[in-house]
């Protein structure tokens, strides 16, 4: 429970601290937190992006038939977009520390008059019906009668209509069975489609499953086929929230408030502390004298603010005044009341907290076999490329079964964390000793040695042929050369 600072805490436990008692009491309040801090916080952002973005390799098709390989290459790169669908998937899954994933199909909601049973494309008589009390009312182009009207949707095969949406963790509901392990999801319509569908807008109702019309007309939730839903999440304990997965920040949601208060508290030593007053003043030239008795304060001061105008308008300007000034500071200790380095060494433990090196944010990250960080970083990346793979696989499964395209196998090219030039030299020591096959080395590049093969063989072939063309060219060229000469030699002769 939030208690009130104002009246001081009261902490039941001796492990509890004031950020504990804001700590959210679900973990679906536990997401409004965490997705705050991922849009405010820098340093969390860009940890999130770093992680989502770096291990993503580009997709690869496998099958006997290059057209199909070209086919399914195609749709997903350039289509479905899936690169970037993947790093948009790995905010929710680093932030949320869960991503649903659903296949959106292509369909045309249909009106039937009820009067002569004509019907027609919504999307194309927008100025044929209204939609109101979530209900259509048609004006039949048939009949010419106006009255309620059944709307159908009729899902038809079209690549360029199918698309993969992501759904907002914080609209889902999970009911886990812990006898079973059988998963149940609830998807709770947004407001803001709600309102849209109550206003009757057009381009909104005839574009959405006629499901949702009807479960926001009841108040009631959809519960979401597990045919069409992969959820991706991350590890997470046996017990509450069992169905969820664990998101990356919260470790570091205590943290991340202490850095807040830090961030405040420097917040609040800039404005007051950083500029300095400086206070000026008349000073007696001796200990005996009096200026306050002997001059007038007030064109004192006034002589004064000239003069100061006349400095800053001219800096080389030198004023001559009758008696010597004080000036007295108050404040700009700042630098010395700055948390600088407190803050740095925060950021480091929240750093760690979320099991990445600083280099990883900084740049400067060099491989080695013997960095154990770095190995743990590399295994971190590669079970979440696992989960990434399942999902191409997934999608590549489901489309083909309802575009009736033959399945291929897909894969994301091998990550790696980076370059180790050792372990390649000793790869190639090994070849040159006949201990690796070339498929071996070349395999650790990423290439394959069938197609460096053919793309040698094609090589050969125009290198012989440039060769071949360029020595019948001189062949050519001294057979001329022979004709002509024989030819003068053949003049002289008859000269002779």
């Amino acid at each position: 429970m939030q208690g009130s600072l104002s009246q001081g805490m009261a902490y039941p436990s001796p492990f509890f601290d004031v950020a504990h008692t804001y700590l959210p009491l679900s973990v679906k309040q536990m997401f409004r937190w965490t997705r705050y801090y991922f849009l405010t916080f820098g340093l969390v952002n860009s940890i999130v992006f770093k992680l989502s973005e770096y291990p993503v390799t580009d997709i690869i098709i496998d099958h006997s038939n290059q057209e199909v390989v070209k086919q399914w290459q195609t749709y997903f790169q350039e289509h479905l977009e899936f690169r970037s669908f993947q790093i948009e998937l790995g905010l929710d899954y680093h932030v949320y520390g869960n991503g649903f994933v659903s296949i959106s199909y292509p369909f045309k909601k249909y009106l039937v008059c009820k009067h002569c049973g004509h019907s027609e494309i919504a999307g194309n008589i927008k100025d044929k019906w209204k939609f109101s009390n979530y209900e259509f009312r048609l004006t039949c182009p048939e009949c010419g009668k106006t009255d309620k009207a059944k709307a159908k949707d009729y899902y038809f095969r079209n690549p360029s209509g199918i698309k993969l949406i992501r759904w907002n963790p914080e609209d889902i509901e999970i009911s886990y069975n812990d006898i079973t392990g059988d998963y149940t999801y609830f998807y709770t319509i947004p407001n803001t489609v709600i309102n849209d569908i109550n206003l009757g807008k057009k381009e909104i109702v005839h574009a959405l499953p006629q499901i949702f019309i009807e479960a926001a007309k009841q108040s009631e939730g959809i519960t979401l086929s597990k045919d069409n839903l992969f959820h991706l999440r991350r590890p997470t304990l046996a017990g509450k929230d069992r169905g969820w997965g664990i998101p990356l920040l919260l470790p570091v949601l205590k943290d991340i408030f202490y850095a807040q208060i830090m961030k405040k508290a420097q917040e609040s030593i800039l404005l007051e502390h950083i500029v300095p007053l400086r206070v000026i003043f008349p000073q007696a030239g001796s200990g005996t004298s009096d200026v306050y008795t002997t001059i007038n304060l007030d064109q004192w001061k006034d002589h004064i603010a000239q003069e100061i105008a006349h400095w800053r308008y001219d800096n080389n300007y030198i004023p001559i005044l009758p008696l010597p000034i004080g000036q007295q500071t108050i404040g700009g200790d700042g630098r010395a009341l700055l948390l600088s380095g407190e803050m740095q060494q925060l950021y480091d433990q929240i750093i760690m907290s979320t099991g990445v090196p600083r280099e990883f944010l900084q740049g400067g990250l060099s491989y080695s076999g013997s960095n154990i960080s770095m190995r743990m970083l590399e295994n971190s990346f590669l079970g979440y490329v696992t989960r990434q793979k399942a999902l191409a696989q997934w999608v590549m499964r489901s489309v083909a079964s309802f575009l009736q395209w033959p399945e291929a196998g897909v894969r994301f090219k091998p990550f790696k964390m980076a370059d180790d030039m050792q372990r390649k030299a000793y790869r190639m020591q090994l070849n040159q000793a006949q201990k690796i096959s070339d498929t071996t080395l070349l395999a650790d590049d990423d290439l394959d040695q069938q197609e460096e093969n053919e793309m040698m063989e094609k090589e050969n072939a125009a290198r012989l042929h440039t060769t071949k063309m360029q020595q019948l060219a001189m062949a050519e060229i001294q057979g001329e050369q022979q004709m002509i000469m024989t030819k003068y030699q053949e003049i002289g002769r008859a000269h002779v």
